[in-house]
């Protein structure tokens, strides 16, 4: 079927959603609040894909073929088709090619458009996992791009490896120039919400995110640029107010405010953490000249942890850790593994010390006459003090002054454990009293509790707090800040 004109896109969801829909990276998701207009803009992108494919030499017609894939039928219709149906309609009067296919089903759709640009033809093929394992599902599969719906939600990453190995394997060869003037758009692409921490998803492209992916983040819904409001108005114009009004807490933070969220069933002991504003875009190099200051929780635990960082024109920077996460080591282990990391990449940096928590000033428990301390310096051959109090009030506020200082502290990519940590693994359980629920008054005691503990012990010997001497030689002198590093974005 073919169309005189396509539909009037000039009333776009806002500047964030159209650079996702004209982005031709290989893979591009956009994360926003709930009725950003996210879906929307993964819809309209498909006739971006379609627009910058070549003119097939046979016929002239740009051809693309794009698979729109969900876990179940039911996410795909209730989400991905609905929104489709509103940018292409594929019934009545008005319909836009042929469709194929009923609800909770596979479905078809397939459109011949006549652009502005040339003749356009576009398939669209709507499927769910149902019961393959996503190997089965895409062996064979011969496609242009992927769309995602709702990303976080695929079973693992290994979605996201499987696909880009069966993008850009249409068109046909016949239908491509043997000398094309420009790259012909093949990818992955999707929408979500914010993703819960400790998954794939928030893993892949809020921490570990890779040179090739691009991550859209639309503004907060009470943020002054927030998308889509215009037609959010004419459905209620307290439209986010109301919504607001009857969401938990936690949901507000990550439907509305886009930021990542831990399990419902905790409270993040470090609120301002974001890892919006507070994770680096890219590594965090240590500054020579600089001391570097290595805090540590490892009294009497056979999950101690390490964070290294440096005091950098105010900044509090963290370069590197040592997580405790899925493993149990002993106290002269970990001092070693301190060592080879100080010896290594901090090999240029001419003075370091440790700042363990006070418990560290107890005996060891295989040798009485020395304490974790001493065993720690001993081992590390770094100078060790203790932290001045494990008040657990002091030294978290000791952290938060250094978060809610804008630009006050910022942490490398490569630092899961911490980042998972400060996002809320490191938590208030909730507790069950006859008043009802409520949370705990003090952190749940997992493997994120020893990373984000050390780096409050760091924050109380790099900010000028009195540490104690816990160690067996003199303390060294400590230099003002140096270096001209300018604050990472």
């Amino acid at each position: 079927m073919a169309k005189d004109q396509i539909h009037d896109w000039s009333n776009v969801a806002g500047p964030v959603a159209l650079a996702y829909e004209l982005d031709q990276s290989p893979i591009s998701v956009v994360i926003g609040p709930t009725g950003a207009g996210k879906t929307i803009a993964s819809a309209r992108k498909i006739l971006r894909v379609a627009l910058n494919q070549h003119p097939s030499p046979r016929d002239g017609i740009r051809k693309a073929r794009i698979a729109v894939l969900a876990p179940s039928y039911r996410v795909l219709w209730d989400t991905a088709i609905a929104s489709y149906q509103k940018v292409y309609p594929t019934h009545g009067a008005g319909k836009w090619g042929e469709w194929k296919g009923s609800r909770g089903d596979p479905a078809d759709h397939i459109m011949e458009i006549d652009h502005p640009s040339g003749q356009l033809y576009i398939e669209v093929q709507f499927r769910a996992f149902s019961d393959q394992s996503a190997e089965e599902f895409m062996r064979g599969r011969e496609v242009t791009a992927w769309w995602f719906p709702e990303m976080d939600t695929m079973p693992s990453e290994d979605v996201l490896s499987l696909a880009f190995n069966r993008r850009g394997r249409y068109p046909e060869p016949q239908d491509r120039p043997e000398n094309p003037p420009f790259a012909a758009y093949a990818g992955i692409f999707g929408d979500a919400n914010a993703p819960v921490i400790g998954g794939w998803f928030h893993r892949r492209f809020y921490v570990e995110r890779k040179a090739s992916d691009r991550l859209y983040l639309q503004p907060s819904y009470d943020q002054p640029g927030a998308e889509n409001l215009h037609n959010l108005r004419r459905i209620n114009p307290n439209y986010y107010q109301d919504l607001a009004n009857g969401m938990a807490d936690y949901d507000i933070e990550r439907l509305l405010r886009c930021k990542p969220g831990w399990s419902r069933f905790g409270k993040p002991v470090h609120e301002a953490f974001d890892v919006r504003d507070h994770v680096a875009r890219g590594p965090v190099e240590p500054v020579s000249g600089v001391v570097l200051e290595i805090g540590c929780d490892a009294g009497g635990t056979l999950k101690p942890a390490a964070v290294f960082a440096q005091r950098v024109m105010g900044q509090r920077r963290i370069l590197d850790e040592i997580s405790p996460a899925g493993r149990q080591i002993d106290l002269v282990e970990f001092a070693q593994e301190v060592r080879r990391l100080k010896d290594t990449r901090f090999s240029h940096i001419r003075e370091a010390r440790i700042v363990v928590d006070p418990s560290a000033r107890a005996g060891s428990v295989t040798n009485r006459q020395l304490t974790f301390a001493q065993i720690l310096q001993q081992q590390s051959g770094i100078r060790v003090d203790l932290a001045p109090t494990n008040n657990p009030a002091t030294r978290r506020t000791a952290l938060d002054r250094k978060l809610k200082m804008r630009g006050g502290w910022i942490v490398d990519p490569r630092c899961v454990g911490l980042i998972e940590a400060l996002a809320g693994g490191y938590c208030f359980g909730q507790v069950r009293r006859q008043t009802g629920n409520s949370w705990g008054e003090a952190p749940v005691k997992n493997d994120h509790s020893h990373i984000a503990e050390a780096e409050q012990y760091g924050c109380l010997g790099m900010e000028g707090e009195s540490v104690g001497d816990g160690g067996l030689i003199d303390r060294p002198r400590w230099g003002d800040d140096m270096g001209g590093a300018v604050l990472l974005p």
